[in-house]
């Protein structure tokens, strides 16, 4: 089975948090360690003990407001994939499969995406390591270890589909499942020229054989 992780570039953006006020230097390093001081939005759903967000896929998407707009595949900083009106037109013309797309009120011409089917990743094999885990809610501070990708024996991604593993990788705010796509899809996406998007071919490990 040949398969893509699909990546974005960072949009500068929180969904759940204000912006924090950063120094310079802070912000330089905001690519590699995201800082999640800001204050939380009001009405998000959090842990009371660990402040680990309850419902964050189901959380309303009201009030983000996408900072860098040059990108037609990006992230925020607490781990929301976004598409642009570009990406949701390559979808439909190619009929992909396995996303939903939920418009943003403050950002107009961008989308939030999420995959609609699961597929299980094999922890175990690839050695993710799950760290500090809250007493109270039973989710973990965080979660290494996402690639090289092992997914379970049986697993399967449609040429054109996209799908989304059960274990979802970082740390706070930020942990996400990786987003994998079918082969031809991300063939397209690339020739595409998809603005921001980066695909890491996982064909030789996906299977878990």
């Amino acid at each position: 089975m040949n398969a893509y992780v699909v990546y974005g570039q960072d949009n500068e953006s929180y969904a759940f948090r204000e912006h924090p006020s950063l120094t310079p230097h802070q912000e330089i390093h905001q690519s590699v360690v995201p800082d999640l001081s800001g204050t939380p939005r009001a009405g998000v759903h959090r842990c009371e003990t660990c402040d680990e967000l309850l419902a964050k896929w189901e959380e309303s998407l009201n009030g983000l407001v996408i900072k860098k707009k040059s990108y037609d595949v990006s992230s925020t900083y607490d781990g929301i994939t976004i598409v642009s009106d570009a990406f949701k037109e390559v979808y439909e013309r190619n009929r992909f499969t396995g996303l939903v797309f939920q418009p943003l009120p403050d950002s107009p011409s961008f989308y939030g995406v999420q995959a609609t089917r699961t597929v299980q990743y094999d922890a175990g094999r690839r050695g993710t390591r799950f760290l500090d885990q809250c007493s109270s809610c039973g989710r973990y501070e965080s979660i290494v270890g996402a690639t090289p990708v092992y997914l379970k024996p049986g697993m399967v991604i449609g040429d054109l589909e996209f799908v989304r593993t059960d274990v979802e990788f970082g740390s706070s705010d930020g942990k996400s499942p990786l987003l994998l796509c079918g082969k031809s899809a991300g063939d397209v996406l690339q020739s595409e020229s998809m603005k921001g998007i980066e695909l890491l071919e996982v064909e030789p490990l996906v299977t878990g054989s």
